[in-house]
């Protein structure tokens, strides 16, 4: 049924759509009301705010969710959008609001394009904490991954109007569902990538009836828990990486003993920190930092999060060899300046995740060069933030739903072993494993195909008998060999 409260859309007021919060406390919003859309660089964008109550099973505050909807810009407008879902948990959709990928052009031509910040991320109530820093003091970047004084901090500041133990996954699904019924839209198509991989499988097995189609980029397992084996995948990544620059003829010329090297690299750093000079990405201050294993860990694993990233990866680990970190500390701390993990990544991961995590995942996670401190870490945040009860372990979402599977062959966080476990209980399903990809396979030649898989899978409705040759000709151009 075609709601009455497609604010602009159907050029109904805002005033006319809003209903009596109060009375709706139990039930998704149906009410949608107009909003600015500063921020967003999209041509003919169209802004809400849709309330829901923070807690819905209790009387209480009400939380906006912010709402960038690109309209269908061709004469033949379908009626199911394709809905946009964030990563991290952390990372506001709305800052994505673009078209200027091809396939957002292509599926605009005849389908709304939405970006719904979660709650906790955007302009949706954002639970926004400072980890690190100020930024006249770049050492202050190179503290623990999560500081627990600043932890605490952010827990204080943020309780004085969030109650923390309402942002989860299945409060974040009925907000979906509030906003598909606030726009009126029969049916969406979600896209999701990382975490918004869960969010959008988690809707599938709440409100099937109202998905059309799914893609799922760098997918996050039911059965998987962070931040348990991020040693262990972000190990065999690396492993493959070397391997392929092995069998690169530059790489392997420029790199010779890599594999010896980045072993010597985490050797030299469990026997001590070094140091080195760096600056602030924005605020220009030079300044020494010490950094340790888990510094160096972290910045390796994360510039191979994107397959960009990963062809500088042998360059960075053959510099820090020979002694020259700084291209770990350049990374990192524009890494760590940008904040993307805040307070609704603690509220989710504490309900959903570490609860679950094996007694023993530090211990086999220990060897590997990222070792186990974001197992020590967040368990320990954990204990300091208050979250949900933990929630019952997610188990397999059994659909008949065409959903197209996105895995990257190199990802260290999620490997392609998730996409297979996704799978096996999708009766339509298909999934695509990308040569060299990493958790984002930005950086690659011929990624074009995926944009073509993702935009057929839409338009056709379906993925049965869906052509993915393409998928064997994406190759990575080339490693960096020297600097830039």
């Amino acid at each position: 049924m075609r709601a009455v409260c497609l604010v602009a859309i159907v050029a109904m007021s805002a005033a006319a759509c809003r209903s009596d919060p109060v009375a709706r406390a139990g039930a998704p919003s149906a009410a949608a009301e107009e909003a600015s859309c500063d921020g967003v660089r999209a041509t003919g964008a169209r802004c809400y705010t849709v309330r829901v109550p923070e807690n819905r099973a209790a009387a209480g505050r009400f939380i906006p969710l912010r709402v960038v909807v690109l309209p269908a810009t061709g004469a033949a407008r379908a009626a199911d959008p394709v809905v946009y879902l964030a990563g991290g948990p952390g990372q506001a959709a709305s800052a994505g609001a673009s078209d200027e990928r091809p396939v957002a052009r292509a599926l605009r031509g005849n389908r709304d394009l939405l970006f719904a910040d979660q709650r906790g991320t955007g302009g949706s109530h954002p639970l926004l904490c400072t980890f690190y820093g100020p930024s006249h003091r770049p050492g202050a970047y190179f503290t623990e991954f999560l500081p627990l004084d600043k932890v605490r901090d952010c827990r204080d500041a943020l309780q004085r109007d969030a109650d923390l133990l309402q942002y989860t996954t299945p409060a974040s699904v009925e907000d979906l569902e509030a906003i598909r019924v606030a726009l009126g839209y029969p049916r969406l198509n979600l896209v999701g990538g990382s975490y918004g991989t869960r969010l959008a499988m988690e809707y599938l097995r709440r409100y099937e009836q109202n998905v059309r189609t799914v893609v799922l980029e760098s997918p996050v397992a039911p059965g998987t828990h962070a931040p348990e084996s991020f040693g262990r995948h972000a190990a065999a990544a690396l492993d493959a990486l070397i391997d392929e620059c092995a069998g690169n003829p530059s790489c392997a010329a420029a790199f010779p003993a890599l594999r010896t090297e980045a072993a010597a690299v985490f050797d030299r750093l469990r026997q001590g920190p070094v140091t080195t000079q760096v600056a602030h990405p924005s605020a220009g201050v030079v300044g020494s930092v010490t950094l340790t294993r888990n510094h160096v860990g972290e910045a390796i694993r994360y510039l191979m999060y994107s397959s960009r990233g990963a062809s500088t990866v042998p360059f960075v680990l053959h510099r820090a060899f020979e002694g020259d970190y700084s291209p770990v500390a350049r990374f990192l701390i524009r890494w760590r300046a940008d904040g993307i993990f805040d307070g609704l990544y603690l509220s989710i991961t504490c309900a959903e995740d570490v609860p679950f995590v094996a007694a023993d995942a530090g211990e086999r996670d220990e060897p590997t060069y990222l070792g186990s401190y974001r197992v020590r870490e967040q368990r320990a945040a954990c204990d300091e933030w208050p979250h949900a009860p933990p929630l019952r372990p997610l188990t397999p979402v059994t659909s008949a739903v065409p959903v197209l599977i996105v895995s990257g062959t190199q990802d260290p966080v999620t490997p392609p072993a998730n996409g297979d476990e996704i799978a096996r209980t999708l009766s339509h399903s298909v999934h695509v494993r990308v040569p060299s990809g990493g958790h984002s396979p930005n950086g690659l030649d011929g990624i074009g195909c995926l944009d073509d898989l993702i935009r057929t899978t839409i338009e056709q409705g379906r993925v049965d008998g869906l052509d993915t040759s393409c998928v064997a000709r994406i190759k990575r151009p080339r490693f960096q060999i020297r600097p830039q």
